[in-house]
């Protein structure tokens, strides 16, 4: 059932890579920067027998370094991207279609660090929030600490998921209750040359008389034909 639903989103993409609109100055001051985008969402009715040990611990907001939920936050060290810069809504229509209930569709610009990055964001509503992290090294690496209040059955779900990735590529990460789709793009800041000028063709110079060269004068009238004699 999960491949199915993984496999029918996928076919409704159209996944591209488009810059998105996003100030500039503020983005120079980012080292490596990329467009994240995700979508978070609950499925109703799967997980079959598999039993998840209840975890009453709550992922710690002290973590975050800003609140992907409110575009614009202080200290968030993320430029929150436009509606119109995300490309995966043809998956969350489709989602929506197949039952699945929608709860985050975010997409941010960041300086992604390394693996030991403390920069974990917030994010979620009141059903489903917590806190993820994008990272580098070898891959791209997503981390969630998330917490799901499950309508269904009135029960909590820690949801502690990592995913390696390569950028540029779509993921899909798994999980009983919750599945993640994310894509990377990497921005390229680095400035396009300008385009070269075309030579132009030398000006040709008026000929030079040689010294001692006399020109013999034009006539002032052609010959005439004389008579034939015979």
């Amino acid at each position: 059932m999960r491949f199915r639903i993984f496999t029918f989103v996928c076919l409704c993409l159209v996944f591209t890579a488009n810059a998105a609109d996003a100030p500039l100055e503020a983005t120079r001051q980012f080292e490596s920067p990329y467009d994240i985008e995700v979508v978070i969402f609950e499925r109703f009715g799967e997980g079959g027998s598999e039993q998840w040990p209840r975890d009453l611990d709550r992922p710690d907001i002290n973590r975050a370094v800003g609140n992907l939920s409110i575009p614009g936050s202080q200290g968030s060290n993320a430029i929150i991207l436009p509606k119109k810069a995300r490309e995966l809504g043809p998956a969350v229509y489709t989602l929506s279609r197949k039952g699945a209930r929608v709860h985050v569709h975010q997409a941010w610009r960041q300086d992604i660090r390394g693996r030991n990055s403390s920069t974990w964001y917030w994010i979620g509503n009141s059903r489903l929030n917590g806190l993820i992290r994008v990272s580098k090294g070898r891959y791209l690496h997503l981390d969630t600490d998330l917490l799901l209040r499950s309508s269904e059955e009135g029960t909590d779900y820690r949801v502690k998921l990592h995913r390696r990735m390569r950028g540029g590529e779509l993921h899909y990460v798994d999980h009983p209750k919750v599945g993640i789709l994310i894509r990377t793009a990497r921005l390229d800041l680095t400035p396009a040359p300008e385009p070269e000028a075309e030579p132009q063709a030398p000006t040709p110079a008026p000929p030079v008389d040689e010294p001692g060269e006399q020109r013999s004068p034009m006539p002032d009238s052609l010959p005439r034909a004389m008579p034939d004699p015979t």
